[in-house]
Formats: C-alpha cells, structure tokens, sequence
C-alpha cells in the first residue's frame, strides 16, 4: 500500500526522480489487498467456496486461492490483480532501460533484465487462473449467484487437466516473482551499487527456504492425489469423503485429514510463504533513482534539437 501511494504522490507532485523497484513492491502489496478483500467478502458472504472448496481435501487446508476461486470473489480478485500487470511491466522496462544506461552491464545486471520480464509475463498469465479450473468444469452443490451450482469436495470433477493449468499459472508467477527479487537482490550486491546489508542476505535466505518449502508441501500433496492415503484410487477414498470436517480456520488444520500429508503442514507453507514475501518491500536492498526530464522541440525542422526531443533518463 506504501509504494502505491508513494507511486502515486510522485506522479502527482512531478517528481522527477524514479525508483524502478517501486513498482515491484507495488505489484505484490495490489496482490495482498486483492487477497485480503476477495477473503473477506468470500467469508462473510460465500463461506463454503472456502471451506468447501473442492480441493481442500488434497490439500488438507484451506489456499490462498479458495477466496477468490468463484464469484462475486473472482470478480473482483480478476479486477484488483490485473493492475499487477502493469506494475511489473513499467518495472521490466525500467530495469532494462537502467542496464542500457550502464556502460558495461554485468551478467547480473543482464540476468535481473531477463528475470523482470519473465515476472511480468507470468503476471500476464496469471490472469487464465480465472478463466482455467475452477469455473467451467462443475456443477455440484455449493450455490454461486448467476452460475448455477458447482461441486462440494465430495463431487468428481472430470476436468482434471484443467486444475494443473490452473496449478501451474499460479505456480509460474510464484516462481518468477522469486528469482525476480533473488536478482533484485544479486544486483544490489553484485552490481554497479552494492547496497547490500545483512539483514538483506538474511531475509533472501528466508525466502528461499519459504518458497523450496511451500512448492515441497503443493507438489507433494498434489502428486498424491490419486496414489496417497485417500487419493481417488484409494479403497478407502469414499470413507474419507463422508468424514465430518470442522468449521474451516486459516490457521488450525481438521484433525480429520484425508491428504498425504496432514494439513498442518499445508497451513504453515502458506503462512510462512505469505508473510516472507509480504516483508519482501522491507527486506530488498535500495537502489539509486533515475532521474526523468523532459524536453521538448518547439521547431522540429531544426535536427540538432529534434534529436534531443523526448524523454531523458540518467
């Protein structure tokens, strides 16, 4: 929210002055408020698209996801997000522009160029994340205005494919969204300024053991889908279904659990992942600004002068 405003007093006030990673930081704090706000009129207002949402049961807990997987939520978390798009595409062009400027870039100047777009592409399609999974493929229990029904947990769903799409537009931008502060960070230490302070080596390590930890914990429960403790081809696979299930919470797990692994486990790749990234405008190195001006041609016959004409960035 710091950087969004930050962001939008420099336009206002005609600063001059740009802090490229502003925008980065942006991206994520528009992410966090999409999630807080699609959470809190899904509980309030749509409770079982959380907690009977249907793949609780592989994971054994509640996603990120679940909030913003059906309407009214997907509504506004496909609006909210889409202004992440922008964000990290100014930043990609800024980064790339800033290497330019550079008279001999280092690989890691080049590396972190590479990564910005790669982050701002997969921000791109993230997008499908509403238009692939969870909408299309059912038409179970749970009530959702204007779409009729969609399936509990204990519906099949014949659509398989679609989920691991599904899965793997929001595993790429989790991906991306690392490696684009890993080099944010390489760039601060490796680069033309090194900026880097402790605490900074400190919270990248922190983040890396969340993110190793949070894609351990999906990929597991996910793969086990089909093959785990309950998986769909499990014998006991209907006995897990029928079993009663506490009132859902984002912090204590059912003890009750039909995944591979209990959903605790789940509950704290989450937490651990979320907050780690949530610091992540804390915790990344400073960078020198570039400064932006403008200058204008007014006879544009004269060459010399048109030649000048345009934005300037140093």
């Amino acid at each position: 929210m710091f950087n969004i405003v930050q962001l939008l007093i420099a336009q206002y006030s005609g600063s001059h002055r740009v802090h490229p990673r502003r925008y980065l930081h942006a991206a994520l704090e528009t992410l966090v408020m999409a999630l807080i706000v699609t959470w809190a009129v899904t509980l309030i207002w749509y409770p079982d698209e959380a907690w009977k949402h249907p793949k609780y049961i592989t994971l054994g807990a509640f996603n990120f996801c679940f909030g913003w997987d059906f309407p009214p939520g997907n509504y506004i978390g496909l609006f909210m997000a889409s202004l992440t798009v922008y964000f990290l595409w100014r930043y990609a062009i800024l980064v790339n522009m800033r290497r330019k400027m550079h008279r001999a870039p280092k690989w890691v100047d080049v590396g972190a160029a590479i990564w910005t777009y790669a982050h701002a592409v997969s921000a791109s399609c993230f997008l499908l994340i509403w238009l692939i999974g969870p909408i299309s493929a059912y038409d179970g229990p749970i009530h959702i205005p204007k779409l009729g029904l969609l399936p509990g947990p204990e519906e099949e769903s014949s659509q398989d494919s679609s989920w691991s799409s599904h899965t793997i537009a929001f595993m790429c931008l989790i991906f991306a969204s690392y490696f684009s502060y890993v080099f944010a960070y390489l760039e601060s230490r490796l680069g033309t300024h090194n900026t880097v302070k402790p605490m900074h080596t400190y919270y990248i390590i922190a983040l890396s053991i969340s993110v190793v930890f949070f894609l351990y914990v999906y990929l597991t429960q996910e793969n086990h889908e089909t093959s785990g403790a309950f998986g769909k081809n499990h014998p006991n696979a209907e006995e897990c279904k029928e079993q009663p299930r506490s009132v859902g919470s984002l912090f204590i797990a059912d003890q009750v659990h039909c995944s591979y692994l209990s959903g605790q486990w789940t509950i704290v790749a989450n937490w651990f992942w979320f907050f780690c990234f949530l610091a992540a405008p804390y915790f990344t190195p400073p960078e020198p600004a570039i400064t932006e001006s403008y200058q204008f041609a007014e006879v544009l016959e004269d060459e010399d002068e048109a030649t000048l004409a345009g934005i300037q960035m140093h």
